[in-house]
C-alpha cells in the first residue's frame, strides 16, 4: 500500500481534506503508529512533507522498517529536501503537482532531480501524472530529459475512471468530470485523474519521443526499481511474479494475467479469446 497523507502540507494539499491532516510529527515516530497501527508490513511507502517537524528522525525510522519514502504535498525548499533526501527519502510523489513551483533561485522538490548534493544517490525516482491535464508536455519533456531512469508514470486515478463525464460522489468528496479533467465540485482543484495506465504511457511516448520499450520501462521496471522489488516484479523472467499486460501495437490493453491467469480479456481488441 502506498499512503499518501495525512503528515502533508495544509499549504499544497491539494484535494485532501483539511480536518484530516496532521502538521507535524510531535511525537516523532509514534505519530505514525498511532495514525495507520503498530503493524506495517503491508505498507510499500508513505508520501509525506520533509517540512514538517520531526520529519527527518520519523523518515530514517521509516527506512530502517524497509519502508519507502517519498515526498509530496509539500512547499519544501531544496535544501529542505535535500536533507530528507539523505534522510533516507528516495522518491517525489506526483512531480510537478501539490509542490512550489520552479523558481531559478530556489527550485523546491523539483531541484531534487539535479541536485549535486545527493548526486550520488541517484537516480531519485518520482511518479509523474502524465496524462494531458496535471502535467504540461514541456514539463513532462524537461522531467524525462533531466532524470529518464527515475520517471515511474502513475495514474493518480480515483475511483470515477471510467463513469464518463458528470458528477460523481466519491465518500465525501464530489467530484466533476469532463473528459480527462476531474475536480472538485464547484472548484478548479484536480482530485486525481480519471486517466488509465496505459494512456499515461502513450501519452509520453508522444510527448518525450522516446521508444517503447523506454515508456514500458517507465510504467513497470522503474517501479519496482524504486520499491526494491525487481527480484519479484518489473520485468518478464525466470523466477518473477506472472503479473503482466499483454499490448497490442498502439498499447492498448488487449488481457491482463495475475499469477499466470488471466483476469481480463479485451474482447473488442482481440481477434479471439486469450
Amino acid at each position: 500500500l502506498h499512503l499518501e497523507g495525512p503528515f502533508i502540507s495544509a499549504e499544497k494539499k491539494g484535494a485532501h481534506p483539511r480536518q484530516h491532516l496532521i502538521d507535524g510529527f510531535e511525537n516523532g515516530f509514534a505519530d505514525i503508529l498511532q495514525v495507520y497501527g503498530t503493524s506495517l508490513e503491508h505498507f510499500a511507502y508513505i508520501t509525506l512533507a520533509p517540512e514538517l517537524k520531526n520529519s527527518k528522525e520519523v523518515i530514517g525510522e521509516l527506512v530502517n522498517r524497509q519502508i519507502k519514502v517519498s515526498l509530496g504535498h509539500s512547499a519544501a525548499s531544496l535544501n529542505i529536501a535535500e536533507e530528507a533526501i539523505l534522510a533516507g527519502a528516495s522518491g517525489i510523489t506526483h512531480l510537478f503537482n501539490a509542490m512550489s513551483p520552479f523558481h531559478h533561485r530556489d527550485p523546491g522538490l523539483i531541484g531534487v532531480l539535479t541536485s549535486s548534493k545527493i548526486a550520488h544517490l541517484q537516480p531519485i525516482h518520482y511518479g509523474i501524472i502524465a496524462d494531458g491535464v496535471h502535467t504540461c508536455d514541456s514539463a513532462i519533456c524537461i522531467a524525462y530529459r533531466t532524470n529518464p531512469r527515475g520517471m515511474m508514470l502513475v495514474t493518480d486515478a480515483v475511483p470515477a475512471l471510467g463513469l464518463g463525464d458528470g458528477v460523481h460522489h466519491l465518500g465525501d468528496v464530489t467530484v466533476d468530470i469532463r473528459g480527462h479533467r476531474a475536480v472538485l465540485l464547484g472548484t478548479d482543484t484536480l482530485v486525481g485523474s480519471v486517466c488509465s495506465l496505459d494512456e499515461c504511457v502513450r501519452y509520453v511516448m508522444k510527448v518525450t519521443e522516446c521508444s517503447k520499450e523506454q515508456a514500458l520501462e517507465c510504467a513497470t521496471l522503474h517501479p519496482a526499481e524504486f520499491l526494491g522489488i525487481t527480484d519479484r516484479k518489473g520485468t518478464l523472467d525466470f523466477g518473477r511474479d506472472a503479473d503482466f499486460v499483454m499490448l497490442d501495437e498502439q498499447l492498448s490493453v488487449v488481457a491482463n494475467f495475475i499469477a499466470g491467469k488471466n483476469v481480463f480479456t479485451n474482447y473488442a481488441m482481440s481477434k479471439r479469446p486469450v
